[in-house]
């Protein structure tokens, strides 16, 4: 994807943010969680490495949605934030019930995290692992959020959230 389509992206997150999306969600902590507008450096590295890896093998790209960047951050902020490392949250629970929680809409979803050194190494860390691979290599989802949030040590928590 390339960085015109992830700025206007970036854009339609910080329209979002800014119009109050966490009060429309019911999570009045939203602003809490949600430190910047714009996706990051990292997140655009993530995405591109995602379908990077999903060209590979001959798949099409997946769209990268505003509204999963933002769940997927406000995830990977929470295991941060909350020290933890799973796929269900104490604060919201499974990737499906915080999809609901936020009000995305959804017929299938998965998740992968990792927390890694570099987004470079979590992706390799997701093809190297069966349960990632299949999601990321899934022609079951279509859009994908990406969410980072660094910790006290400069590691990344990674987050991608993939619906359909």
């Amino acid at each position: 994807m390339n960085k015109r389509i992830l700025a206007a992206l970036c854009l339609a997150v910080s329209l979002t943010a800014a119009g109050g999306a966490a009060h429309a969600a019911g999570d009045a902590s939203f602003a809490a969680h949600y430190t910047t507008a714009s996706l990051s450096a990292q997140e655009q590295t993530a995405g591109n490495l995602l379908n990077s890896d999903r060209a590979r093998y001959n798949l099409s790209a997946l769209t990268i949605d505003p509204a999963l960047c933002r769940i997927a951050r406000i995830q990977s902020e929470d295991m941060r934030d909350n020290q933890y490392f799973a796929h269900t949250s104490p604060t919201y629970g499974d990737v499906r019930s915080m999809l609901r929680q936020f009000g995305y809409s959804f017929a299938a979803a998965g998740e992968n995290i990792a927390h890694h050194a570099t987004v470079e190494k979590a992706q390799a860390a997701f093809l190297s692992s069966p349960g990632h691979r299949k999601n990321v290599l899934s022609s079951a989802y279509t859009k994908v959020g990406i969410g980072v949030a660094i910790d006290e040590n400069g590691y990344v928590y990674l987050t991608q959230i993939f619906a359909r």
